[in-house]
């Protein structure tokens, strides 16, 4: 299991923003228990277009650049978060149609890259550098926008018996919220036996639909403790 290791130099701002990772139920609970999160492959991802930001019609210059991002993902994999965790477009497409759970994380701002949203694919001048290419790997299409992306870029070190990659909780991935779906039927003791001891500083709750507006909102409840707070 890995550590975390950066592509990136850190500028060691030492400024933290809280970021939004959505997941199935079943997984969350699992990397709840494990404290931890899977890396994504770089060549796994959802969308035809990534790492394609820019015209590709030349096809030197395509060739170039699918050999460059294909040499980087034998090394390195990526997290997906969001600015946010209200979305209800967000819940239903990563949540698992609001059933999953949405795991909140502090994390250093200098080692988060924000995703870039473009209208049109530009045309590159000069040769394909370093910098250019973090920001093919940053750039999407302004149709997906309402994600409000950042990417943990991660280097791949050890490999898990069921094939995948996973990044360890700790100072540099701390979690701080569980946030559970309208939809999702967790219990408190399964959620309390997942998270395990020494998260009481943990928040966690419930969203529901808002009621003058057309995002997820917090489910308020009378409580004795974070975990009671959950309205199931």
């Amino acid at each position: 299991m890995s550590g975390i290791t950066y592509m990136e130099v850190s500028t060691n701002t030492n400024e933290r923003i809280r970021l939004y990772h959505f997941i199935s139920k079943k997984w969350a609970l699992l990397d709840l228990q494990r404290r931890r999160l899977k890396i994504s492959r770089l060549l796994d991802l959802n969308d035809p277009f990534e790492f394609s930001s820019l015209n590709m019609a030349d096809p030197d210059f395509r060739k170039s650049v699918r050999d460059s991002i294909r040499d980087i993902a034998t090394e390195a994999g990526m997290i997906c978060f969001s600015e946010n965790w209200n979305s209800p477009v967000q819940w239903a497409h990563y949540g698992d149609r609001h059933r999953g759970l949405c795991l909140g994380f502090s994390i250093s701002r200098d080692l988060a890259k924000k995703v870039n949203y473009v209208k049109e694919r530009e045309i590159l001048f000069g040769s394909l550098t370093q910098p250019m290419i973090m920001k093919l790997m940053t750039t999407k299409y302004i149709e997906w926008a309402y994600e409000k992306e950042y990417r943990l870029f991660l280097e791949l070190k050890e490999r898990e018996s069921d094939g995948n990659y996973y990044v360890d909780f700790g100072p540099d991935l701390q979690l701080e919220e569980v946030i559970v779906g309208a939809n999702c039927n967790v219990g408190r003791e399964e959620l309390r036996m997942s998270l395990g001891e020494g998260n009481e500083s943990v928040s966690v709750w419930k969203v529901r639909p808002a009621f003058k507006s057309f995002n997820m909102t917090r489910k308020l409840a009378r409580c004795h403790s974070q975990l009671m707070c959950i309205m199931l």
